[in-house]
């Protein structure tokens, strides 16, 4: 275990189940404080805000929809322990999560450290490096090797999983945008400290954490909505000057909006040029998903330069 003060945070919009499966899963000793940021209906889950738990909950009550960005932020605001977890609420914290503070306090250059999912007995990542090529930003990774620190593996990458122990000062010094209210956030957090911070990270494929994603009608409905998907995407790439967003390889997993289509096989890859036509044809298709459900109002044009 670390001596340092630990505590975990999570956004919640509604899937009350995996909140509790979430907050029972918490081993003992592990975190000082839970926060939760609720934008769904709150009331829905005050028995879980009520309870007893062998931790400090503490609920932070946002707008309704007010999105991943702004409910992260109000979990860096309200910090004050020296290292924080952030999951989602169909994740479940395993044993030796306490390994990522571990190698955190060994390697003061890295900002945050993630685990692996543990998802229907796979293990998922999606973790990987960045790089432009020219007005295209590329997902990308090739072979890695790992180093041992705290007694267990840390492999480095530029993006690393949503189950990741961070350093406070890393989040104090560049967290999430907070115009995104679902999508692109997460890529978004990344490429900003990518091109803005010297933090670096990494992962532990020793720390599994289990993952059980799923909700109800009205959280798929919100996390698939072609709309806000399409603004997120347009935002981001008006925001960092892309043209197009081509994933190629990801370690472990391929359960990404950008699907890593531009691989033939392992020896000949697409060009970046070819890759980007492919996803321009998969942005028209969820245009055309969009304007079906009569959203179409709702969606920028992605004017390519």
């Amino acid at each position: 275990m670390t001596n340092a003060s630990v505590a975990l945070g999570v956004k919640v919009f509604n899937r009350t189940e995996k909140l509790e499966a979430l907050l029972e899963s918490v081993p003992d000793g592990a975190y000082e404080t839970v926060y939760v940021a609720d934008d769904g209906r709150t009331e829905e889950r005050s028995h879980l805000y009520d309870r007893e738990w062998p931790f400090d909950l503490e609920l932070l009550d946002l707008p309704y929809d007010a999105g991943l960005g702004p409910g992260r932020n109000a979990i860096v605001d309200a910090l004050s322990e020296e290292y924080l977890t952030i999951v989602d609420s169909d994740h479940e914290v395993p044993p030796n999560a306490d390994v990522l503070a571990r190698q955190l306090e060994e390697r003061p250059e890295f900002g945050g450290i993630s685990g692996l999912l543990l998802e229907h007995g796979r293990i998922q990542g999606l973790c990987h490096d960045l790089f432009e090529e020219g007005n295209v930003l590329i997902r990308d990774t090739g072979s890695k090797t790992a180093e041992t620190v705290a007694e267990y593996p840390l492999v480095e990458f530029d993006f690393v999983p949503n189950i990741t122990t961070f350093r406070r000062d890393c989040l104090e010094e560049l967290a999430w945008d907070e115009n995104y209210v679902i999508g692109r956030e997460h890529l978004d957090f990344f490429v900003a400290h990518w091109r803005e911070t010297d933090w670096r990270f990494g992962t532990c494929p020793s720390v599994l954490f289990p993952h059980r994603p799923g909700g109800g009608a009205e959280y798929e409905g919100n996390r698939h909505d072609p709309a806000k998907n399409l603004a997120s995407e347009s935002y981001f790439r008006e925001k960092w000057g892309y043209d197009q967003i081509v994933a190629r390889e990801f370690w472990l997993g391929n359960q990404s909006v950008d699907k890593p289509l531009a691989i033939l096989d392992r020896d000949v890859s697409v060009p970046t040029w070819l890759g980007a036509k492919v996803m321009d044809l998969r942005d028209a298709r969820l245009r055309l998903a969009a304007a079906t459900l009569n959203a179409s109002a709702l969606l920028p044009e992605v004017v390519r330069r």
